[in-house]
């Protein structure tokens, strides 16, 4: 069934883009602070930086085993201390930083700023990411530099490609690499390649990937409508070197096929997006540049009958819709003594369309109608080397953000009077955010350094948040079984955070350590009103005068000999509503890994054991249900054959654990061996192989 918006012409955005100017990008900190660039030994992710300081974040690069053995790009994330990801379903990682979640955390993908098309989230950012094609995940924790941040108060996810390769000589230069999986958790298994030539000027490359997965397996049964028919994406790049710098551009394609969301009232049946970049990094001789556009559209369908059956009574629901964003930004970093300026704006553009129709009656309804939001920021940073000990960091911001929706042309017969209510208001909406932020960082000796933070940021109302005009189950991807409605009214969130970081190292270990607390004032959350939808309180999204998260991340590696390492990681974080000392919804728990790896030659393997904690601190206005801890462990091992042929074996839970994690959700799907209303588990004992080949 094709929907109105899939036949939406997009030709005319392709003309608007020559002629739109080469404008904003995140700033490239420079920074003299000392940091040994040696990777670890960690199976599943490297992580470049031996002591890396809050405004610079961590760059973590996945090894090629652990980009086969992961669904989605998201999933890299689970292992960096303060980052979880919460789940609806196998390729709907949201990023999760410190209990911030969804649209209070900035995520980019090559410089994109994507919008979900689903009002449920069930694509987010990362989902527009294959792990084959991904180089490097910036993670810039709760405290971001406000080069990198601006409208939002979480932290900031960098997703970025692999770099172009140029020839070193002048011979003409042939690169490539292939590579398949299986796992036996949900039988899936997958293939991805690419191939590249290049010459000492010019690069041209293409990275493409396929997957499929059957529905997860846990102790106990399958979990109903957990799998995916397809999911693929297409990226070809081509770039050029001249003596000012380097340009690239870009363009990818996505498609995704009756994947199941088992937490969420409907199921993804159809998603398919395309992109176009544009990107110049250069070196002048005021200093360095670097300029990025780029355009991303989604067109997305999901419904609640294809992958599921429906309670008696229930109607047959279908939902498209689409999302196109314009995104662009240029920043200047200018060098002068111990002192670096990094100036710069960006500019992002979401137009939104979303409505649902009844599959039998052909009734429809607008979910959004002509949304926009549009968001222009500028910054400045002065970073200052005062000497080898004492390095400062300095931010402020402007993001102006403009809010618009066109009234409600359809509606069902039960929301006449919402529609009525709506349409009466004014829609357009300006918010005017100051952002501010300081770092002060001390290193005493070679063995330690210390870093204190402090950030004022802001968050303006998101379309859903204000538009959502009659009570729907579309809550961003909260899944709580409850239904929201927007607010007209709604204030920006305003941050205020804190951070203090102790690091210490020597030759062969390290222990490093970050407690933060974060107090956000009117903080947007789904409070209850007086009305009823299924003998349920609407939870319409309000201000609160304050919310308070508070934790510490954590971590350590020792290198035991010079094949063995031991390390472990740490996460805490507590969420309070101070208004009624509820607690936030959907916070993960306590949790960390404790790991051994092994490295000999061309011989890999480890084992990991993962934790956590029962996380009984749950929200009581939506009826949020406690989770028990549990400990899994994991065993790999892998060889690579002369540095081209590669094969690795996992098993992972190997006791065969019955668990669940509480960022998991809970299932909404009849027929299922998981009852309606408990928590979705995790994958029983299963194992998975992948082989890979550069060439």
């Amino acid at each position: 069934m094709k929907s109105r918006f899939a036949r939406h012409k997009t030709f005319t955005l392709l003309l608007a883009l020559p002629g739109a100017s080469l404008a904003l990008s995140a700033c490239a900190q420079t920074s003299n602070a000392s940091a040994t660039n040696a990777p670890t030994l960690l199976p599943s992710v490297v992580v470049l930086g031996h002591h890396q300081s809050i405004a610079e974040g961590a760059v973590i690069t996945p090894a090629p085993e652990v980009r086969l053995r992961v669904q989605d790009t998201a999933a890299l994330l689970e292992q960096v201390p303060g980052v979880a990801v919460v789940r609806n379903g196998p390729l709907t990682g949201i990023v999760q930083v410190r209990g911030l979640s969804g649209d209070r955390v900035r995520v980019q993908v090559d410089g994109m700023t994507i919008t979900p098309a689903c009002p449920n989230h069930m694509d987010p950012p990362l989902h527009y990411a294959a792990p084959s094609s991904l180089h490097t995940l910036t993670v810039l924790a709760g405290i971001t530099p406000v080069s990198q941040g601006g409208d939002s108060i979480g932290g900031t996810v960098l997703a970025e490609s692999a770099p172009p390769r140029f020839a070193t000589n002048e011979h003409t230069l042939w690169f490539g690499e292939a590579a398949s999986f299986y796992r036996s958790s949900d039988d899936g298994y997958g293939f991805n390649g690419g191939f590249g030539v290049a010459n000492q000027n010019w690069s041209g490359a293409y990275n493409g990937s396929w997957q499929t997965a059957d529905d997860l397996r846990f102790p106990g049964g399958r979990v109903r409508d957990s799998g995916f028919e397809e999911n693929q994406q297409h990226e070809g790049r081509v770039a050029t070197r001249t003596t000012r710098g380097l340009w690239e551009a870009n363009a990818g394609l996505g498609r995704t096929r009756d994947a199941g969301t088992p937490a969420l009232p409907m199921d993804m049946i159809e998603d398919d997006s395309w992109r176009l970049g544009l990107r110049h990094t250069g070196g002048y001789d005021f200093g360095e540049l670097e300029g990025r556009i780029a355009f991303h559209r989604i067109e997305h369908l999901m419904d609640n009958y294809s992958l599921r059956p429906l309670a008696t009574g229930t109607m047959r629901m279908f939902s498209p819709a689409d999302s196109d964003d314009l995104s662009a930004g240029l920043t200047a970093a200018l060098p002068r003594d111990r002192h670096t300026f990094c100036l710069g704006a960006d500019f992002h553009r979401n137009a939104f369309d979303a409505y649902q129709q009844n599959a039998t009656s052909g009734a429809q309804q607008d979910t959004l109608n002509d949304a926009t939001r549009m968001r222009l920021g500028s910054y400045l940073e002065w970073q200052t080397d005062w000497n080898d000990r004492w390095t400062t960091l300095i931010g402020v911001r402007n993001d102006t953000v403009w809010a618009d929706a066109a009234d409600v042309v359809n509606a069902f017969p039960a929301s006449a009077a919402d529609r009525v209510a709506f349409n009466a208001r004014s829609h357009d909406f300006t918010d005017v955010n100051f952002d501010a932020m300081i770092a002060v960082h001390f290193t005493p000796n070679r063995r330690s350094s210390y870093e204190l933070a402090f950030a004022r940021k802001n968050r303006a109302p998101s379309l859903l948040e204000r538009y959502l005009w009659t009570p729907l189950s579309a809550s961003a991807g909260q899944a709580d079984g409850r239904t929201y409605l927007g607010n007209l009214d709604l204030d920006t969130e305003t941050s205020h955070q804190f951070a203090f970081t102790a690091d210490w190292h020597g030759d062969r270990w390290q222990l490093k350590f970050t407690p933060f607390y974060n107090f956000v004032s009117d903080y947007i959350q789904g409070t209850p009103i007086n009305r009823l939808v299924n003998g349920q309180p609407v939870l319409q999204f309000q201000n609160q005068d304050r919310a308070d998260l508070y934790g510490v991340d954590g971590e350590a590696h020792f290198d035991l000999t010079k094949q063995f390492t031991l390390r472990g990681q740490l996460s805490y974080v507590r969420g309070i509503n101070r208004d009624n000392d509820d607690n936030l919804y959907r916070i993960a728990p306590l949790r960390g890994t404790v790991s051994l790896e092994h490295r000999w030659r061309g011989w890999r393997s480890g084992l990991e054991v993962e934790l956590a904690d029962r996380q009984d601190k749950v929200a009581a206005y939506n009826g949020e249900l406690p989770t028990p801890g549990y400990a899994l462990l994991h065993l790999r091992a892998g060889y690579t054959f002369r540095e081209r042929l590669s094969v690795d074996l996992a098993l992972e839970n190997v006791f065969d654990e019955r668990y669940a994690n509480h960022l998991g959700g809970i299932n909404r799907v009849l027929g299922s061996d998981v009852p309606v209303g408990s928590h979705i588990p995790g994958a029983g004992r299963f194992a998975s192989v992948s082989v890979s080949c550069k060439f």
